[in-house]
Order: C-alpha cells, then sequence, then structure tokens
C-alpha cells in the first residue's frame, strides 16, 4: 500500500517496522541454513508521542532519531538490509469484506474502488486502496479491502526516505499479527478472534484462516494503569507494578484489581462479543463458530486476563505464542515480559516476497 512504484527484489532480506503510540520495533528474521526462519537482529527505541498526532507522524525527525538510537546503541544482532516492511495502526485504517461475482482483474479493482466510495468516509483522491482475495472460485471471490489516508501513508514514507530505507509494503498492523496466526499449525485452521492490547487502543479482528475484518476501541494497558492509579490511589510506578505483578490473577488483592478497572474489562468483552456475532451472522450457513480467543500486546501479558476473557466468554483464551518456530540463533530472546512488544514487527519480518506487488 502506498509503495506500487517499488520494486521486491525477491533475493534481498527485508527487516519488519512497527512504529507504536511512543516506541518503534524493528527485526529482520531470514531464511536460516536449515530453512527455519532466524532472527539476525532486534531492539527497540522510544520516543515523544507528540511526533505523531491523528495518525500522522507531524514530526519526523523525532522518529528518525529514535531509529537512529535503536540502530546505534540499542540494537540486539544486527540488521543489514535498508529495505523495509512498514506497519501502520490498525486504527487508521479501513478494513471491510466485500463478495463480488468472479471477474477479471481490472474488475475487481474497479469495484474495490466503487465500495470505498460507498463506504469509507474519505474521498477516494486522498486514500491508497488495495484489497487481499479471501476466497476465489468461478462464480464469485470473497475479498477484504483495505485502504489508508495518503496523508498518514506518506508521512511514514517521508521518515523512511530520510532514513535511506526503502520501503517495500505498508500494512496494518493487525495483518502482520495475522501472519504470525496463521503459522500456528492446527490453532491457525480454527475461526479465532484475535486481540492486540497496545497501550492506548486495542485491536479486535476475526481470523478464518485469513483476516477477515479488523475494528478498534480506545482502551489499552495505559488506560488500565490510569484507573489503578484513580481508584486504588496507587502511584504511576506502584500502578504498573500491580498491573504487571498480580494484574487480575488469583491472589488477595484480585477483587480490588478487577472493581478497579471493571470499565475497561467490560468494554473489552462487550467489542469482542460484537466480532463474534459479526463472524457467526456472516458463517450461519456453514456452521462455522469461533473456537478461540489469541492475545497480543504489551497489555495481554497482564496476569489474569486470559482467564478471565475465557471466564466471560466461554471460549478459551492464551497469549500468541510464535517464537516456538523462529530461532533467535545465538542471540539471546528478549526477556519474557517484553517479546509481546516485538510481535507485529515479527509479522513484517516474516512477510512473503508474493504478498508484495512488484
Amino acid at each position: 500500500m502506498g509503495a506500487d512504484k517499488i520494486k521486491f527484489y525477491h533475493d534481498e532480506p527485508l527487516f519488519g517496522l512497527d512504529i507504536g503510540h511512543a516506541s518503534l520495533k524493528a527485526m529482520q528474521i531470514n531464511a536460516g541454513l536449515t530453512g527455519q526462519p532466524t532472527v539476525t537482529g532486534y531492539g527497540t527505541s522510544s520516543f515523544d508521542p507528540a511526533a505523531i498526532e491523528n495518525g500522522i507522524i507531524t514530526k519526523p525527525e523525532v522518529i528518525a532519531n529514535a531509529m537512529h538510537e535503536l540502530f546505534e546503541k540499542k540494537m540486539v544482532g544486527v540488521i543489514n538490509s535498508q529495505r523495509v516492511a512498514c506497519s501502520l495502526p490498525t486504527s487508521r485504517t479501513f478494513s471491510r469484506p466485500m463478495s463480488i461475482p468472479a471477474v477479471e482483474r481490472s474488475e475487481i479493482i474497479e469495484a474495490v474502488h466503487l465500495e470505498a466510495e460507498q463506504y469509507i468516509p474519505i474521498p477516494i483522491n486522498n486514500l491508497y486502496v488495495d484489497y487481499d482475495i479471501l476466497h476465489q472460485d468461478q462464480q464469485n471471490s470473497e475479498l477484504l479491502l483495505v485502504a489508508a489516508s495518503k496523508t498518514i501513508v506518506d508521512s511514514y514514507f517521508k521518515v523512511l526516505e530520510m532514513l535511506d530505507l526503502q520501503p517495500v509494503a505498508f500494512e496494518p498492523s493487525m495483518n502482520a499479527v495475522a501472519r504470525l496466526v496463521h503459522r500456528q499449525g492446527e490453532l491457525s485452521s480454527q475461526p479465532t478472534i484475535i486481540v492486540d492490547i497496545g497501550s492506548v487502543t486495542t485491536d479486535i479482528a476475526v481470523f478464518d484462516k485469513s483476516l477477515l475484518v479488523a475494528s478498534t476501541v480506545n482502551i489499552g494497558s495505559d488506560n488500565i494503569t490510569k484507573l489503578l492509579v484513580q481508584n486504588l490511589h496507587l502511584t504511576q510506578e506502584q500502578a504498573n507494578e500491580y498491573k504487571n505483578k498480580y494484574g487480575i490473577a488469583f491472589s488477595d488483592k484480585q477483587q480490588r484489581m478487577i472493581d478497579a478497572i471493571k470499565p475497561i474489562l467490560e468494554n473489552l468483552v462487550h467489542e469482542i462479543q460484537k466480532s463474534v456475532r459479526f463472524y457467526s451472522e456472516r458463517a450461519a450457513k456453514s456452521g462455522g463458530k469461533i473456537s478461540q480467543i489469541v492475545t497480543v500486546g504489551g497489555g495481554s501479558i497482564m496476569p489474569g486476563l486470559n482467564q478471565y476473557l475465557s471466564k466471560q466468554l466461554r471460549l478459551p483464551a492464551h497469549n500468541l505464542e510464535p517464537w516456538q518456530g523462529i530461532s533467535f540463533g545465538s542471540l539471546p530472546m528478549p526477556d519474557e515480559p517484553d517479546r509481546s512488544v516485538y510481535i507485529t514487527a515479527a509479522g513484517e519480518a516474516i512477510i512473503n516476497p508474493a504478498e508484495v506487488l512488484a
């Protein structure tokens, strides 16, 4: 998306880049000698969140400086490629499943643009529009329309140009997560709700062999910290310690913790229920049912969260564990609490060259 003039050279490596609310993460994963994907380098660096306004990078020099700091001081291993696949905030993109009769590719593009004009509240000339083919037979094509504001994508492009990096793909962060879910063997064949809990937003998506639709709610781990500060009269440091050490798992603090952050928990459950209903209505003819919830993102490691979701939604919930099929070679793995923050960058890093338009 937004990189249609860039050629993709199949024999060159790339790295994944995830620019978040106040930090960026990068990871390069190459095919090892045995064919197992191997991490060659990774790292993270923080920046002033004021550098991004409404999804647009308004202070590119701030992000560029954070990238320089990452590569010069905070890199574990080596990232030796200038080619980058970059995620966009799912909350700043639009996705919509659609079905059309089987037609030629030129007609698909025309149908996708008509759909975008009808349902996206931004003029089509101000959007980069793309699509994924979810299923195709002789009669019909099931598509996922994906679009993003040119202003947002171009602001990312500008930062990467400042760094002499070659962007080969832009995509919603949830697409990168879904790529890792797809690698989970038998688990990937089960209709799944993906919940990506970031610092200020939570993305919720339906995955059934491919990503069907994604939505965003304005709650995140920072909101949990704020409620703990307000309702339990803790300092910011104490609230973060309680959240990460106790969470809402069984302890003498469990009920107090649940009561303190109940509005967020109830909102999260409600939004997941909406996604479950969406899938149930869509899959009514086939009788498909959501069978699991997969949680990712920094907020997903709060103790007790998966158990709470399982109880409230009557579905098994667990963290995504993508690292079993990815080797770190001689590099140390990130500390366990930090591994989840690299999932989006890893999902970008393993992008298939065939997924990128040449």
